[in-house]
């Protein structure tokens, strides 16, 4: 999870969906052309054919003129919807009705789960070398088992004695550190030994957000050195299993207020900021030297990093809109989201019914530019954490009930599930979905 800010510009920042126009450019450079089929555990799930063009429609509703936002029908599953475990998520100590009602969100709400080896809910697994410590992450797949999702890895962080701490020792302040170059070879057969102990999970992602690859004296990310850590344990797995899936390089995409406000700012811009230059320099780069993928991941959030939300929440994910035209315009991989942050403003209730229907925004602008899959970083709601979740805290046994976005979730499967494709409008502050025949 990368630096967030909460910051939001002085002036006022109407949330209306009638106060802003969908961004009308989401007919998604590379549409309607073959795409790779993304790998989804053990079996292949065909992405469907999507329709483009998108239709802004304005009505007089009595004597209020409400401005309805509409987007041409989509395919059923255009998305898959995941959630990333972190520290709080389904923990065994707490009260059983509570975990079992988070279980069955997970089980009936969300196609994937992501847990990362080391940190957000895992310890070290490799605290000396040689040694292996696998109790928590069994315990995280054991979840994901159980639930009936599709497992997925990320393969971060690393242990320190990869990184210059002692054998042994596990510093969590260090956790964002990068593995030295010298072992890289290390982590790479960490990184198989977890595949060979987990033969459930054919989906790894390699690393978290470039962490620890920042190079400060050039500004710009060490995608170089990146990219190395990324080949040697591409080979390695593919060596182990050729079927597994690989992916990366998991970069967060980040943007600014305007480009006067960034140092690299890039042509890519809207209402809702201007992408940074060097994040897409770092993905190019990552496409054009990765001895070979299986998908491309990223994370985000609508909001800029200088002034937060510039426009209203529903507007500024027009940024998930472009990022992910941008990436499929780049590629024919898949593209997964593996951290999505919709942000509304801080002083907006992020547990919400309007926050939940802010989030179902972004997946289906996603989803409409082309993206394959998304991941909503930590499902269990916690108040220090301001973002949409899945379910609210399981410390009580009267826990784990369903957060709003889950029942928005559910509406939206319910479309997919018959067959029928979507078109959803702003109307009100409320996100209107609508099942089409396609």
């Amino acid at each position: 999870m990368g630096s967030r800010l909460t910051h939001v510009s002085q002036g006022a920042v109407d949330r209306s969906a009638g106060a802003h126009t969908v961004d009308i450019m989401e007919s998604a450079a590379g549409r309607g052309r073959h795409r790779r089929p993304m790998r989804v555990g053990p079996a292949v799930r065909r992405r469907r054919w999507r329709t483009c063009a998108a239709v802004t429609t304005a009505v007089a509703l009595l004597v209020v003129v409400v401005t309805l936002y509409e987007t041409p029908p989509r395919p059923a599953q255009a998305v898959e919807i995941g959630t990333a475990l972190t520290e709080r998520s389904v923990d065994a100590w707490n009260p059983e009705p509570a975990t079992n009602r988070a279980k069955d969100i997970l089980r009936n709400v969300t196609e994937m789960a992501n847990q990362h080896i080391m940190g957000w809910g895992a310890l070290n697994p490799a605290p000396a070398p040689g040694e292996r410590s696998w109790e928590s992450l069994d315990a995280r797949v054991r979840l994901m088992d159980s639930t009936g999702v599709t497992p997925v890895i990320t393969l971060c962080c690393a242990p320190d004695w990869m990184k210059g701490g002692r054998p042994g020792e596990t510093d969590w302040s260090r956790i964002e550190v990068a593995p030295d170059r010298a072992h890289y070879a290390d982590f790479a057969e960490l990184a198989v030994d977890v595949a060979r102990r987990y033969p459930q999970v054919r989906d790894f992602v390699v690393w978290n957000e470039l962490k620890g690859f920042f190079d400060p004296t050039n500004n710009r990310w060490d995608i170089e050195s990146y990219t190395e850590l990324y080949n040697t344990v591409y080979r390695a797995l593919k060596a182990y299993d050729p079927t597994l899936s690989v992916g990366g390089p998991y970069v967060s995409i980040d943007s600014w207020s305007n480009a006067a406000s960034a140092s690299d700012p890039s042509s890519i811009s809207g209402p809702w900021g201007t992408l940074d230059q060097r994040v897409l320099d770092a993905v190019d780069y990552w496409l054009a030297h990765a001895d070979g993928a299986d998908f491309i991941a990223v994370d985000g959030t609508n909001a800029t990093r200088d002034e937060g939300l510039i426009t209203s929440p529903a507007a500024s994910n027009g940024k998930f809109s472009a990022t992910t035209r941008w990436l499929v315009s780049r590629t024919d991989l898949p593209v997964w989201w593996m951290e999505l942050y919709p942000d509304v403003l801080p002083h907006e209730d992020a547990r919400s019914t309007y926050a939940a229907d802010v989030a179902l925004d972004a997946i289906l602008r996603i989803g409409d530019a082309g993206g394959a899959a998304i991941f909503i970083w930590q499902p269990e709601s916690d108040p220090r954490f301001h973002s949409v979740a899945l379910w609210d805290s399981t410390a009580t046994p009267d826990g784990g009930r369903p957060e709003p976005l889950v029942s928005r979730l559910q509406e939206l499967q319910e479309i997919w599930s018959s067959g029928s494709a979507v078109r959803y409008r702003w109307e009100n502050d409320r996100l209107v979905l609508n099942p089409v025949q396609p």
